[in-house]
């Protein structure tokens, strides 16, 4: 408890991005169950409470690394190339989870097969963003000043 108060903004902000990512975790291992359960309706729920969570998430992930590339000066040569590398690759990942979730968490789309098996696939690639995002671009933020 003490040592949280002595925490930078970012260092702050990291904490809490974690949590979000274990919540993310938890509701796709929800969504998943729920599914296999018949359970339509939770999945459908926690679908929505996805996509509200992940649209915040990314939101503000999206606006930090912007901004500690628009005040880069400090900032190695390498670190400002993994920013940028880590932003475009995942741009393409970012809309297809977007507009995935969008799809299927609406009223009017069935979730079947190519529902879960399309969603296991997101996931597996989702985790392993999160972990390289865990690993080295929040060790990045964490040091900077920015």
């Amino acid at each position: 408890m003490i040592k949280s108060l002595f925490l930078s903004k970012n260092q702050k902000l990291i904490k809490a991005w974690e949590q979000e990512h274990k919540s993310i975790g938890a509701l796709a291992g929800k969504i998943i169950e729920s599914y296999e359960k018949n359970d339509i309706k939770k999945s459908k729920k926690y679908l929505n409470d996805l996509d509200s969570l992940t649209v915040g998430h990314l939101m503000k992930e999206d606006l930090a690394f912007y901004n500690l590339l628009k005040h880069s000066e400090g900032l190695e040569e390498e670190t400002i190339d993994n920013i940028k590398e880590f932003r475009e690759t995942f741009k393409g990942t970012k809309t297809a989870l977007m507009n995935f979730i969008a799809k299927y968490a609406s009223d009017n789309t069935e979730l079947d097969e190519t529902f879960i098996t399309s969603f296991k696939g997101l996931v597996k690639v989702v985790v392993s963003r999160i972990n390289y995002e865990e690993e080295n671009l929040y060790q990045i933020l964490a040091e900077s000043k920015a």
